[in-house]
């Protein structure tokens, strides 16, 4: 039975999916990956389970999905009531309404179901948007069930490098689509963007309940850093995995749907990434400098 939610929030290329293999590493969670894609394009589209599966062929997500269709429920619909709540900016989720209640009765059911199948009473979303977690957060609030938010930032240097690499389809790699490169301000300012939801996430949210953290720290201190998560989302047990993974215990995804192609990789040792600072040309670097000081400055970059 689903008693606790926790969702990242943040922007792309931030390291979600890798603090997602973290923390399913605790035995009561379960990391799903991006839930939020799942009816706009995942299941659609037919794509890739962490399994190797298709999810069509997937042992959870056919079940799970045969059960959460068979209420009725119309994945093009959900998508469309998708695009007008989990915007950073969405009036129909600001506002409520049938819009608001229709997307929470179906978001939550998705959810429980989910974790239903799994047999764990913890559910980790990484989809990332600010805008589905504020919907999220109040109809878990409604139905009585527990929200912890995650806000996950990256150095935004460190992201525009990794957005200005293009990528081609891969499927059983875990790319789905072909993936453009975006000029650094381009992504300068979408980190700006997205990141100020999250903001608005954490102020809504009990300070108890909702906690920042950067990609640099948790690759660099993982046991610190997942024992700080484990007191902000009321997991104290993440202390002694994040002191396993910094002696080298491998993680793994299981059945994320959607997020980076290291869920396709099978067991890894935590690495972080940090290419960019020696290849990013300076031109790159100082476009975004401008663009996001005083957000850097907040979360403690230099």
């Amino acid at each position: 039975m689903l008693k606790k939610i926790i969702y990242v929030a943040g922007y792309g290329r931030s390291g979600s999916t890798l603090l997602d293999m973290m923390l399913s590493s605790h035995p009561d969670v379960f990391g799903a990956g991006e839930m939020s894609t799942i009816c706009r394009h995942v299941w659609p589209n037919d794509e890739f389970c962490a399994c190797h599966n298709r999810v069509r062929a997937c042992p959870l997500w056919s079940g799970v999905m045969a059960e959460w269709l068979a209420g009725g429920i119309d994945p093009a619909a959900h998508a469309r009531l998708q695009q007008k709540i989990e915007p950073v900016v969405a009036p129909a989720r600001i506002l409520g309404g049938t819009t608001a209640r229709q997307y929470a009765q179906q978001t939550l059911a998705l959810l429980r179901i989910t974790a239903a199948h799994r047999g764990q009473p913890v559910l980790l979303d990484s989809s990332k948007a600010p805008g589905r977690a504020l919907a999220l957060a109040a109809a878990a609030a409604d139905a009585g069930l527990d929200f912890r938010a995650i806000h996950l930032v990256r150095d935004p240097r460190a992201v525009a490098w990794s957005m200005s690499k293009p990528m081609k389809i891969d499927t059983e790699a875990g790319v789905q689509k072909r993936i453009r490169a975006h000029p650094a301000w381009r992504t300068a300012l979408r980190w700006s963007y997205v990141n100020a939801g999250a903001d608005a996430l954490m102020r809504r949210l009990p300070e108890t309940r909702a906690i920042r953290i950067r990609y640099e720290d948790l690759v660099a201190h993982p046991a610190e850093t997942l024992a700080l998560i484990g007191l902000a989302v009321d997991l104290p047990e993440l202390a002694k995995r994040g002191a396993a993974i910094a002696e080298g215990q491998p993680i793994a995804a299981e059945h994320q749907v959607a997020g980076s192609r290291i869920r396709m990789s099978g067991p890894m040792a935590l690495k972080a990434d940090l290419h960019w600072q020696d290849r990013m040309a300076p031109a790159a670097r100082a476009q975004v400098e401008r663009i996001t000081a005083g957000r850097m400055r907040r979360y403690g970059y230099e």
